[in-house]
């Protein structure tokens, strides 16, 4: 006889919560269910100079922040 076996109990982790820093101002999370990629092409629209940012992550206290970061460019 083959044992039947039961389904892994699902681990439901809470999402962390996230801040987000641009020009050194906070921004709370506008969609959890949003990548840090898609919240800067969000922030774009009203914050160009975010155009061409890079994004770092640091965590601490179980805060996640992501701090959108400036880039210097030359203009075309």
């Amino acid at each position: 006889m083959s044992e039947i076996q039961q389904p892994a109990a699902a681990t439901t982790e809470k999402p962390k919560t996230r801040i987000f820093i641009a020009d050194s101002r906070d921004f709370p999370d506008p969609d959890p269910g949003k990548t840090p990629e898609e919240i800067l092409r969000l922030m774009v629209d009203f914050m160009p100079e975010l155009n061409n940012a890079k994004i770092e992550q640091t965590e601490k206290d179980g805060i996640l922040y992501i701090s959108f970061l400036k880039t210097v460019g030359t203009k075309a």
